[in-house]
């Protein structure tokens, strides 16, 4: 018998929990099990303070195995990928690795990822950055450039098939 919560009545999906659980245990040593929601992980989560995130959570609904609710939200997409919740977690849960973990779940699935994060992973895989270099307005209206200000060159990556390579490798290793 599996648990239904009855605030969505989704069902447990304790295969897909544990699968979840392998993936993570690969990466670390302890997995979602061990966390007993002390939320240090939202407490320095910068998602949270301006869209409302709540790592710890995201980690219980895990450990109820209510993963349809985490798959279909737009909530794993507001993660800023910071690893505070990594490094503040008592427990070395790491809520982020769960968050990829969904996230790709969810574009295995088929789901709709939101346009602004299509359009940043489309602008690392065309220029290896989030946003091509640009040069700034000073309080004086002037622009000044990077060089102007004595700063080094952003470097880009010199074979963007060698990046895009290193990258899909990345993602294989985390899923």
């Amino acid at each position: 018998m599996s648990i239904v919560d009855l605030t969505s009545m989704g069902e447990s999906q304790v295969e897909v929990r544990k699968e979840i659980n392998e993936r993570l245990s690969r990466l670390q040593d302890e997995v979602s099990d061990y966390c007993y929601q002390c939320a240090k992980c939202t407490s320095g989560c910068e998602a949270h303070k301006l869209l409302e995130l709540e790592p710890h959570k995201i980690i219980a609904l895990l450990k109820r195995g209510l993963i349809d609710e985490l798959v279909n939200s737009d909530l794993i997409w507001t993660c800023m990928s910071c690893f505070k919740c990594r490094e503040r977690c008592p427990q070395k849960v790491a809520p982020i690795d769960v968050l990829f973990a969904l996230k790709n779940m969810a574009v295995a699935a088929g789901k709709q990822i939101p346009g602004n994060y299509t359009a940043m992973l489309q602008s690392v895989l065309s220029i290896g950055l989030l946003q091509d270099v640009k040069s700034v307005a000073t309080r004086d209206n002037k622009t000044v450039s990077r060089s102007d200000l004595g700063l080094p060159d952003v470097s880009k990556p010199a074979d963007p098939t060698k990046f895009m390579g290193m990258l899909s490798k990345l993602a294989v290793e985390k899923v």
